[in-house]
């Protein structure tokens, strides 16, 4: 199946930001280390770096599916 860049990106943002909202509920704040790298990931991916949004896809997706599991 081909996907196009336009529905990953909008796939990538939506895992972003399931994720940023998660490091957040630890109590991470934009002055912590992976903050800093999830906002800068945010950054390149609204300027389509293709290779940010795979990996926020192949990456991160399975992370933030594994959190929503069962509830």
């Amino acid at each position: 199946m081909i996907v196009s860049m336009n529905t990953k990106l909008e796939v990538a943002i939506e895992i972003l930001a399931a994720k940023i909202a998660s490091q957040y509920c630890k109590g991470y704040t934009i002055r912590d280390n992976e903050m800093k790298i999830l906002l800068k990931e945010r950054e390149d991916m609204y300027t389509g770096n293709r290779e940010v949004i795979e990996k926020i896809i192949k990456v991160y997706g399975p992370e933030v599916k594994n959190n929503y599991e069962g509830v």
